[in-house]
């Protein structure tokens, strides 16, 4: 899906300091994904297509929501760019609004939710034992993000479907943490995005379900 997200990009500094071990991280990960229910954050996303030699930068937030093993709910807010656009990803349908032409899109994903969920909390929530089920998990050293000493770890699918929609991922983990702060999503058409995460809060209160809110006057697609 065009629009499909979810996530980041800064320049890397090399470290000297040695990686952390992989079953230490993943480890981390299993103790703390029971404690995760959502996130906010500051987002940086750098998305490039191949066809077009382009590259876009975007900046906007993130609110995601774990409400159970296979519900997850998020919005990402871009409007504050040229292409201005929220994207809420709403089980098993994705809407898409557009404020300046205050228009919404709706596109039924199906049996692609499962795959919309893995993506969404790719590194958020998903224990180490999960991420080992999923994907084949190598590290590739440590390099320091925004003043962080992170471990980056290559994750390739194992599900040849997914792999139809992402031939590669990158996560930098942190030392002191259980989350990425940047990801890296390659696709088979070469387009990939670099998405960095910043002003990072974990489980900030939000009531009830996340829902894509619309003003009045709104006009109603559906894919």
């Amino acid at each position: 899906m065009k629009n499909f997200v979810v996530v980041l990009c800064l320049c890397v500094l090399g470290s000297t300091a040695d990686a952390q071990n992989l079953g230490e991280i993943l480890a981390r990960m299993d103790r703390e994904a029971p404690n995760f229910h959502a996130i906010s954050a500051d987002i940086d996303m750098k998305t490039y297509t191949d066809v077009l030699r382009d590259t876009t930068d975007e900046k906007g937030t993130l609110k995601m929501q774990r409400l159970g093993p296979k519900d997850v709910r998020a919005i990402v807010d871009f409007t504050g760019g040229s292409d201005a656009r929220v994207i809420a990803f709403l089980g098993k349908v994705v809407k898409i609004y557009y404020p300046n032409l205050k228009q919404v899109q709706e596109y039924e994903v199906g049996r692609n939710s499962d795959v919309l969920n893995q993506f969404l909390l790719l590194g958020f929530g998903s224990s180490g034992h999960e991420l080992a089920q999923s994907y084949n998990i190598t590290e590739a050293g440590q390099e320091n993000l925004a003043g962080h000493d992170t471990t980056k770890l290559v994750l390739i699918p194992k599900d040849p479907k997914v792999l139809e929609r992402l031939s590669k991922a990158e996560l930098w983990i942190p030392s002191d943490a259980a989350y990425p702060i940047q990801q890296q999503f390659y696709e088979p058409s070469k387009n990939y995005r670099l998405v960095r995460y910043s002003s990072t809060i974990l489980n900030p209160p939000i009531k009830g379900r996340l829902e894509l809110k619309l003003p009045p006057g709104t006009s109603n697609g559906k894919q």
